[in-house]
């Protein structure tokens, strides 16, 4: 009998958490659709920090298909950067914005009824950002506003739009804006059926285009729960491997983090088991 035998005894199992590797194995080799030529360092290290958000604050409460979701709505957002990234990937807000326009002006964004990349009144442009892009200042308060809910922190959003570029925030936005519906008014709960969840109908989560991308989205999901669980995420999802701390300026109080603790309880009952 292998393992300790007085583990055996007491009844007890021991298991090894997710072996990261195997994760990353599985996407450049066994099935390397997305990431044909292989990885480069930040591609490696924006999915990294991913994993090790998720294992710090929603692993044990969520679903692994919640985070092959994301992952797989981040390939297609980030161009495949699997890092935060403004929007038309433009060094700033400013170029950002004028490619957006340019854009616009040539007839090539039609399903833009008004630009949303003028300044506004802060004088920044509120282009799209993040893992997930977030456009429009409204966006950028309702996740700062997400985020002091959820977990009792401020980090600055509406002051500063550019903080959705730090990778724990931007990945933060990403997974708890699918798990509530903060883009859209639907969450990933909403997907889920005996089936388990639908990745193409979920991009609605993000934007409406479910219907010319689901497919493509839902291959993407597909690509990323299979190195999951290739990588042992579905029996024990692991610790962080690295220290991921809010970039904010707010240490949550005692009371801030029991509320935040009794609202992902409840959240985790409410989810549906099928999704698992």
């Amino acid at each position: 009998m292998p393992g300790n035998p007085l583990e055996h005894r007491l009844g007890t199992v021991h298991r090894r958490a997710m072996n990261r590797a195997a994760f990353f194995t599985h996407l450049t080799e066994t099935d390397p659709r997305l990431f044909p030529n292989g990885m480069t360092a930040a591609q490696r290290t924006g999915l990294s920090v991913k994993l090790d958000v998720w294992a710090g604050w929603y692993a044990a409460d969520h679903p692994l298909t919640f985070l092959a979701a994301a992952l797989g709505q981040i390939f297609r957002e980030t161009g495949g950067r699997m890092e935060p990234v403004l929007e038309a990937f433009a060094p700033d807000r400013a170029t950002s914005a004028e490619r957006l326009q340019k854009a616009f002006d040539a007839g090539r964004l039609k399903w833009v009824r008004e630009p949303y990349w003028m300044a506004d009144e802060t004088g920044r442009h509120p282009v799209g950002g993040g893992d997930i892009q977030l456009t429009h200042r409204r966006n950028y308060l309702g996740a700062e506003e997400g985020l002091k809910r959820r977990f009792g922190v401020s980090v600055g959003l509406g002051e500063n739009y550019d903080l959705i570029l730090d990778p724990v925030v931007s990945a933060h936005v990403a997974y708890s804006g699918m798990i509530e519906g903060w883009f859209r008014p639907c969450k990933l709960a909403d997907f889920c059926s005996d089936a388990g969840l639908d990745y193409a109908a979920a991009r609605d989560i993000v934007n409406g285009d479910a219907k010319m991308i689901g497919e493509e989205i839902a291959r993407n999901c597909e690509i990323f729960e299979a190195a999951l669980r290739a990588a042992g995420a579905d029996k024990d999802f692991g610790p962080p491997e690295r220290a991921v701390a809010w970039p904010g300026r707010v240490r949550p109080s005692l009371l801030q983090r029991f509320l935040s603790l009794f609202q992902r309880l409840v959240s985790r009952f409410r989810q549906i088991d099928s999704c698992r």
